[in-house]
Parts: C-alpha cells; structure tokens; sequence
C-alpha cells in the first residue's frame, strides 16, 4: 500500500470543544502567540478511525463533516471519496457529487483518485493479481478504462500520485510492502503519464516522489542518502539539502503556501529518538531546527504559521524522554519560537486548509 502521510507514529481526536486545561500544558518558558483568525479559513482534518473528514476554524470548532476517505485537495475543494463516490468539500460546508467510480480502488490515502485541477476529470487504478494496471479515467457522466499497463517485473504497479497544472503523474509502487518504525514513510519512483496516448515515462534521473508542485518542480530523494531531499525544478536547476545527518532520514515533508520553504520531522537527540522539525529554504544546502523536540509537521498556514503535532516516538523504537500529556496539535509562529495549543487532536489529523 501506499501511505504518503503515515500517521502510526502520532496520537491523533474529534474536535468538539477545546480542553481548557490544554494550555497549562505547554512546556514552562513557552508562550503562547495569539491565534489571528484568518477570515473564512478552515483546517481540514482527517479522522481516519470515524472514516470522516471534518473542517473547523482556527478556534477548534467544526464547521462540517462529510464520512469517506480525506483523498487531496484540490482547487480550493477537499475530495473526499466514499466508497466509490467522489465528492467535492467546500469551504462553506457544501458537498457536491463529482460522480461515481466504476469499481472501488484499493485504499492507498491521498491520492488514490487524482483529480483534474478544474474538477472536470479524475483519474484512479484498478490492479489485477498479475500486477497490471488498469487506468480509469472518470467524469460526472462516466468511466473508462484509457490505458492498461503490464508490470514491469511482475511486482511493481503504476499507482496515481498527482494532477496538476504540469501534468500527470504516477509512482511504481512494489507489492508486499509492510512493517512499522518511527520514521517509516513509502515513498516511489515517479513517472510521468500523457493521457493523449496512454503513456507512461519514468522521469529520469529517477525522483523517489514526496510532493509535485503546481509548476513542475519536484521534491525528491535524490539517493540512497536518507538524510537529503532535492528541489528539482521544471528549468532543469537542482538544488540538494542536508535536513538530517541521521541514518533514520527524514518524514512528514511539507511545502510552504509560497513554495520557498520546506518542513519535516528527523530526529533531533543522539542515541535515542525524539522527533525534531527541520525547516530549509529551498535554495539552501542545510536545514535548521524549527521548535522544540517532539514535534511533527502537519501543514504551513498561509500567514507563516505551521500546524504540528506533539509526538513521542515509541520505547519500541528507542524512544527518548518524552511528556505523552502534551499531545496535541499545537500553533507554532513562523519563526519557531513559539507555539500555542490548537486541539487535543486523538484521532485525526490536520491534513491541510481551505
């Protein structure tokens, strides 16, 4: 399966009202930035244990719930697809119907139907036990198979990544993929699909894909180099960054609302784990500690902020000290210095905003 946000490293809850004894439990020295409510935001989150994705403002009250999988977002709209019905959640709470899949995928996370940026089309895999794939591509009055796709060793499956305003893009996903650990993300070879003739080409040199921007640039593992995440953009100038010096590398990416930063979690102690965020311009070679340990990126808002989460890395996994009572998704200033509580979030996770 593909997980590209995995959370069974995070404490994730339903937001109802905010716990009054949260903020007594911030850490001593910390202080608190005032929440500036941006006018009609709302935070997306996903609550994979309710099979439901909820808006809420910035104050922690929710404004609509719809039940599905939390699938992207996607011109302004959170896609949400419910069994094999796609819909489209907006700002205000208004859900409409895109249409109906032929066949319900198998669940990979985000991403597992990738929609055109004007919502006209959607494009999403049915895969066969010999590993090929068939490459659906839906609109509101229907579905058709547009490609069919051998494997290419008999393991690997062409799974959707991203449409946008660049292209059309997928990964080669391996069969038999599992385990458990305090950094483990899936992430795979992108390849680039042309729909006018039913194509796909591996991009080259090969981009083990984290995220692709609206105008063609990649953030991408370069190499075997855990530690390292490259900006590889659309002109052909690359730029390779240092975010960790840890065998353990590296999870969470996030991109800023202006694309000229980047944020993830690495480990920030010797010897044991406790997770650390690392925040880098995209021009830079290095990337710098951003708050204290413990944390992990959820999303960038657009006024600099960031969304984390407070999380211990398990004893299984070396955990270090950590104080489990202050889970939680938290606000943090754009600087890093300081952070306020947003929810007690248990069971679900802040995903993005609209």
């Amino acid at each position: 399966m593909r997980c590209d946000r995995p959370r069974s490293f995070s404490s994730i809850a339903r937001n109802r009202d905010p716990d009054p004894s949260f903020n007594s439990q911030l850490k001593a020295g910390t202080q608190p930035v005032p929440i500036a409510v941006l006018s009609g935001l709302r935070l997306v989150i996903e609550d994979l244990l309710d099979s439901e994705v909820r808006l809420a403002r910035l104050d922690a009250t929710d404004t609509a719930t719809i039940k599905g999988q939390y699938d992207g977002i996607v011109d302004g709209q959170v896609i949400v697809l419910n069994g094999s019905t796609l819909q489209a959640l907006n700002r205000s709470g208004s859900v409409k119907k895109l249409g109906q899949l032929a066949a319900s995928p198998d669940w990979y996370g985000a991403g597992t139907v990738i929609v055109k940026p004007d919502l006209s089309q959607w494009l999403y895999v049915i895969t066969d036990t010999n590993r090929t794939t068939r490459i659906h591509l839906g609109t509101s009055i229907g579905d058709r198979i547009v490609a069919t796709l051998p494997s290419p060793d008999g393991e690997i499956a062409y799974v959707p990544f991203a449409w946008n305003d660049s292209g059309i893009y997928m990964t080669k996903q391996p069969t038999g993929l599992g385990g458990a650990g305090p950094f483990l993300e899936y992430h795979f070879a992108l390849a680039r699909f042309d729909l006018a003739n039913a194509q796909v080409t591996d991009v080259s040199p090969t981009c083990i894909a984290y995220q692709v921007l609206d105008d063609g640039t990649m953030i991408c593992r370069p190499s075997n180099d855990y530690g390292l995440i490259e900006v590889r953009s659309p002109s052909g100038k690359d730029n390779v960054i240092r975010l960790s010096s840890d065998p353990n590398g590296y999870i969470a990416v996030a991109v800023s609302p202006d694309n000229k930063r980047l944020i993830a979690g690495r480990n920030g102690s010797k010897g044991v784990i406790n997770y650390q965020m690392v925040v880098a311009d995209s021009t830079s070679s290095s990337g710098k500690a951003f708050g204290p340990l413990d944390y992990l990126p959820d999303t960038w808002l657009p006024d600099g902020r960031v969304v984390a989460n407070h999380v211990c890395a398990g004893g299984g996994f070396g955990g270090g000290p950590c104080n489990a009572g202050l889970d939680g998704a938290y606000f943090f200033s754009p600087d890093g210095t300081s952070h306020t509580p947003f929810f007690k979030l248990t069971r679900g996770t802040v995903v993005g905003y609209v």
